[in-house]
């Protein structure tokens, strides 16, 4: 299949900054073992992590790495074996992480919060043989414990507490194993980059059961190559001095994983980490840290803005902030941009690219709604559901080609056949989102496919509504869907959080009032209904397809 002029011409090569590429050398051989070595031997007195007060140079995390690394390796871990992590943010995730890299073994992480149910999928689902996880999660995985066929657990505690669960012949407390092996690992794991496996990230099961996407050691180094190029421009140009992160995104998700976890070993940046989205915490880290830039998602963003632990915190530190996992809302943008007094940067990607692919970035023309350029070495095109590439400004799916595009899923043959297809020599990856390039060759996206609501016949996007929502000052968070009618299809029904200073003064029908003289007469909501929370993915994007489930049970009673 021909590929069009502006993909195969990379046109978009004209909109991007002076020393941006549209592609960037990625060194063949490098595995994540190679990435962690160029932190050790570029920044080794450097302060990587600080975890409430607590300093942690990259020399002392890599002598705990290595020993930690040598426990593992007598325990039994050999290359490719998988190892499940089940832990928040701390500078154990890191310890633990790259100790079970150094053995080329294979990771699979966690969300901390799953429940012993999801844990025990997630474990069977990846065959993952060993099981790193904090004291406070023993009750739910002793729910599943004889369910899931692992060789050994480690316990540990983040705040280096004793752990209470007592030691058995499979569970073993991680401080004792420290204690044990104090003679570090040399390196020792031959990895084939291409054809390794180094993380089995599962999706967020935005349809059905979770699926592992399967993302070699190139995968993910060629992405952090791509973020790598950005972050240097902007630590030189923008920023103007070295990152100060402020580590909030779960380093569960690849997400986090990929742009603070492993990205930080490329620049030699300081973290504060935090195990959970605490508020309060986030405050005094700001006032006192200063930290220069935050990576989230819409809703983490909404929260720091209407907590009230941040009403007095001069937030203008905050040079750097970066969107993804969910659509940005304008007026997020903007009260962000008041706030901080800078613009915030917008990413897209899935699990499937080992995290992104597109990006607009504070340096570019800014373009409300759209996210941006594609990432070095990757392509976007927009086709149609015979998979034939569409001209400029047309809409259809969203398919992206690069070399961060997963090996595929785990043991997922037929969903594989699916999701993949080739053209121009490429192959190519189908993201399930509706989206079109401008004519400056920038992605709109519209909306996830299976989220499109048919309301007597019309194509309603969701988020356009949602957009209108986040513009009434009483909306604090929302989700839009389609709910089952038998005239109309669907019907569009709304869900909104209120801001707390609203409740009990706005009513459903102000919401309605409201989007009607905002929105075409076809989109706007006819139901509202005022929650206390919304359902969310553990990387806190807003899961409309829980929202469908629990109104098609409700329906199907009445």
């Amino acid at each position: 299949m021909e590929l069009p002029d502006y993909i195969k011409n990379r046109s978009w090569k004209d909109y991007l900054a002076d020393g941006i590429t549209t592609e960037v050398d990625i060194p063949e051989d490098m595995s994540l073992i190679d990435v962690y070595k160029y932190n050790d031997e570029n920044f080794p007195d450097h302060v990587m992590l600080d975890f409430f007060g607590k300093e942690f140079t990259t020399k002392q995390l890599d002598l705990l790495t290595r020993r930690f690394a040598a426990a593992l390796k007598d325990l039994g871990v050999k290359k490719g074996e998988v190892l499940a992590l089940w832990l928040p943010n701390c500078p154990q995730f890191s310890i633990t992480y790259f100790a079970a890299v150094y053995l080329g073994a294979t990771l699979t992480a966690i969300s901390p919060l799953f429940t012993g149910r999801e844990l025990a999928y997630q474990i069977n689902d990846s065959g993952a043989k060993y099981l790193i996880m904090i004291d406070r999660f023993a009750r739910e995985y002793e729910k599943v414990a004889d369910k899931v066929s692992l060789s050994k657990v480690i316990m540990l505690n983040v705040m280096d507490e004793e752990i209470v669960v007592p030691e058995t012949d499979k569970i073993i407390h991680y401080d004792k194993l420290l204690e044990k092996y104090q003679e570090p690992l040399e390196f020792d794991a031959k990895i084939d980059p291409k054809e390794d496996i180094a993380i089995i990230q599962y999706t967020g099961g935005t349809t059905g059961l979770p699926k592992g996407a399967l993302l070699s050691h190139s995968n993910i180094v060629s992405m952090l190559w791509a973020i790598k190029q950005g972050s240097d421009y902007m630590i030189e140009n923008y920023l103007k001095e070295n990152i100060i992160a402020l580590s909030v995104l779960p380093w569960y998700h690849i997400y986090g994983q990929a742009c603070e976890l492993l990205a930080g070993c490329l620049f030699g940046s300081k973290s504060y980490v935090l195990p959970s989205f605490d508020l309060q915490r986030i405050a005094e880290v700001i006032r006192e840290g200063r930290p220069n830039m935050m990576l989230g998602v819409p809703t983490m963003f909404v929260n720091i803005l209407n907590s009230p632990h941040m009403k007095d915190v001069d937030m203008t530190s905050l040079k750097f902030a970066n969107c993804g996992a969910g659509a940005l809302p304008d007026e997020l943008a903007l009260e962000w941009e008041r706030r901080t007094g800078f613009r915030m940067a917008e990413g897209y990607g899935l699990s499937e690219t080992s995290t992104g692919a597109i990006t607009a970035t504070v340096w570019s023309k800014l373009k409300r709604g759209s996210v941006g350029h594609p990432f070095p070495n990757t392509l976007v095109g927009i086709v149609n559901e015979n998979l034939e590439f569409l001209p400029v400004g047309e809409e259809g799916e969203v398919v992206i080609s690069g070399p961060q595009v997963m090996v595929g899923y785990h043991n997922r043959p037929e969903e594989n056949k699916l999701v993949f297809f080739e053209a121009g020599g490429y192959k190519w990856l189908r993201t399930g989102d509706y989206g079109r390039l401008d004519n400056e060759y920038y992605l709109f996206l519209l909306d996830r496919i299976k989220d499109l609501i048919k309301y007597k016949g019309h194509s309603v996007y969701p988020r356009e509504i949602e957009e209108v929502l986040y513009e009434h000052p009483a909306v604090q968070e929302c989700a839009v869907i389609g709910v089952p009618d038998p005239i109309k299809g669907e019907d569009i029904k709304a869900f909104i959080l209120l801001k707390k200073e609203s409740k009990g003064k706005v009513t459903e029908q102000d919401i309605i009032d409201f989007t009607k003289e905002n929105l075409a007469a076809y989109k706007y909501p006819r139901e509202v209904q005022f929650v206390r929370s919304l359902p969310k993915s553990g990387v806190g994007k807003i899961l409309r397809r829980t929202l469908r489930e629990k109104e098609a049970k409700k329906r199907t009673k009445k």
